[in-house]
């Protein structure tokens, strides 16, 4: 048997002992992770302990495997480098903020799996000295994703503690504002108004359905063309294509939608404009009250005309 020692950094710190374990062996079945801990050849600081444990800053973690089972199980993270120049808002030791560029992929497809802004991130942080793909664990990644074809605001966690805040935080809305200005066909006859429709998935597009997850958009006029209106929403919920399938359903789909109805050709009208956090808890409320801005409005403006 083989010894594996592994010394949980504040990067790694905050997930639950198995989680990790399936980080460190991402290729060993979940049950192999699972008979491991009950049979204690894993060890967190000498002790035995539970899959559901959480793993703090400076816990040791001992693991013992076969020759076999390190070079079936241990092995790298792999991604493709891709040295790029990245947009950058704002960056700290636990986040950073990217202005993505409309076109860019966040995560990898079958049909592109190299050119993604997560490969250019983690390029950029393993140039940096601070993301080592050989050491297994955590992988900074988005807590918040955009569409292909959307400009705008993604934020980088660094930290697995960070991810875990911030996702919750995106989840409430008396933590995050999310603010997205877009361009619709058609004019909007209130300057003000609320879409509250339930969505659900169905056929790789996002409709209204009684029932569907709930979901609600806050809307303002921001100016009015002749056949167009340049709008700001807010979200209050974040489901997938919630604007888009929300702004389609009151008949006025995004300018270059053609997926939810658009009859116009040409870019999707979306910017992800600005990010607020507004309660952040501890540690991470120094965040609080700090706006940032993508602000790739010109080519709406354009859009919009007249």
């Amino acid at each position: 048997m083989e010894k594996l020692t592994f010394v949980i950094t504040n990067i790694d710190a905050g997930q639950r002992l198995d989680k990790y374990l399936k980080k460190i062996m991402p290729t060993a079945p979940q049950s192999f992770i699972y008979k491991l801990i009950r049979i204690k050849d894993v060890k967190v600081n000498s002790k035995k302990s539970d899959a559901n444990y959480i793993l703090e800053e400076d816990d040791t973690v001992v693991i013992f495997l076969t020759k076999e089972q390190v070079t079936d199980f241990i092995v790298p993270y792999t991604f493709t480098k891709i040295h790029r120049p990245l947009n950058i808002i704002f960056e700290d030791e636990n986040i950073l903020v990217i202005n993505k560029e409309a076109g860019l992929l966040v995560h990898g497809t079958e049909t592109e799996s190299e050119l993604t802004l997560t490969n250019i991130v983690l390029t950029y942080l393993s140039d940096k000295g601070e993301f080592d793909p050989k050491k297994r664990g955590y992988i900074p990644s988005p807590v918040s994703r955009l569409d292909r074809e959307t400009s705008g605001i993604v934020i980088f966690s660094k930290r697995q503690s960070v991810h875990q805040a911030l996702a919750n935080a995106f989840t409430k809305e008396n933590e995050v504002l999310r603010l997205y200005r877009l361009v619709v066909c058609g004019t909007l006859k209130v300057d003000e108004g609320v879409i509250d429709l339930p969505l659900k998935r169905e056929n790789s597009l996002t409709i209204p359905a009684d029932d569907g997850q709930n979901a609600l958009t806050h809307y303002r006029v921001i100016k009015r063309g002749l056949t167009k209106t340049y709008v700001e929403a807010r979200l209050l919920t974040g489901r997938q294509h919630q604007i888009r399938a929300h702004f389609s359903a009151i008949n006025h789909p995004l300018v270059g939608d053609l997926k939810y109805g658009s009859p116009t050709l040409g870019p999707l009208a979306l910017n992800a404009y600005k990010v607020v956090f507004i309660a952040l808890p501890s540690p991470l409320d120094y965040l609080n009250g700090h706006e940032f801005i993508a602000d790739n409005t010109a080519p709406l403006l354009k859009e919009l005309g007249d």
